[in-house]
């Protein structure tokens, strides 16, 4: 479990921007989409390309660990666009950490669509908490 808490301090002091959680043997780590991307886009924005940069530095520190990258949107649309975009956010987020080292035995992208809100769509505070890239951790 120390394991886990160290790498769970690494992620949280570096990411003072997310929301970094430890859940037994697993973290969780949400960016806010906003610093991701551009609506309607999957191309990481340059700004956030530093930020996975050094998540691949931190990844590599505690590499007894798989991660898991999750696309989501709000309800905004059609959910089968939604869908698709969520998927390619998140495979977006895959390929640039592979090409900064990290193994792709050890990373799963999937999109969710709308189907995992965290926030009331019914809000725009609320979509945009729903248009977001959750990112987690279990250990080997």
């Amino acid at each position: 479990h120390s394991y886990m808490e160290k790498a769970y301090l690494a992620y949280k002091d570096t990411f003072p921007d997310a929301t970094v959680s430890l859940l037994d043997d697993s973290i969780k780590v949400i960016f806010p989409n906003n610093i991701l991307f551009k609506s309607n886009d999957s191309q990481i924005l340059e700004q956030f390309m530093l930020r996975l940069d050094r998540f691949a530095i931190i990844f590599n520190l505690y590499p007894r660990t798989n991660m898991l990258i999750t696309g989501h949107t709000d309800n905004t649309g059609e959910e089968d666009k939604n869908l698709a975009l969520s998927d390619e956010r998140a495979e977006a987020v895959k390929s640039y950490l592979i090409s900064k080292g990290i193994a792709a035995e050890s990373l799963l992208a999937i999109g969710f669509g709308s189907l995992n809100p965290i926030a009331d769509n019914k809000t725009e505070e609320g979509k945009q908490k729903n248009r977001r890239v959750e990112i987690g951790f279990k250990k080997k």
